[in-house]
């Protein structure tokens, strides 16, 4: 039985996701998420991950917001907490690392 620490939003959020895949290559992708919560998000994607890398994440528009212009984008460095193969795609939990995302339902349902 799964025993998530935050409440999971089902979303399609835009996302860019930068890092270095199992193979060595450094990666900028876009994706969409697939759920997304205060501490993390999920994203399907053929590209091959491992386990407990690191990433860097962009969501466009979900950061605080600046006066006179609106939403900036939110940052945050994140790991890879899973990896779950899916056919020809993977599907993959992401973790924020010291930044939490302003999520916009109630979390206590």
């Amino acid at each position: 039985m799964e025993q998530r620490s935050q409440r999971r939003t089902k979303a399609l959020v835009p996302v860019v996701i930068h890092g270095t895949d199992a193979r060595g290559e450094a990666f900028d992708e876009t994706l969409e998420a697939q759920d997304v919560s205060r501490r993390g998000l999920s994203v399907l994607t053929r590209r091959d991950l491992a386990l407990y890398s690191s990433l860097s994440v962009t969501i466009p528009g979900r950061g605080p917001a600046q006066p006179g212009i609106g939403p900036s984008d939110f940052f945050s460095a994140a790991t890879v907490v899973r990896v779950e193969r899916l056919g020809e795609q993977n599907r993959v939990a992401i973790r924020f690392v010291g930044s939490t995302l302003t999520t916009y339902v109630s979390e206590s349902l």
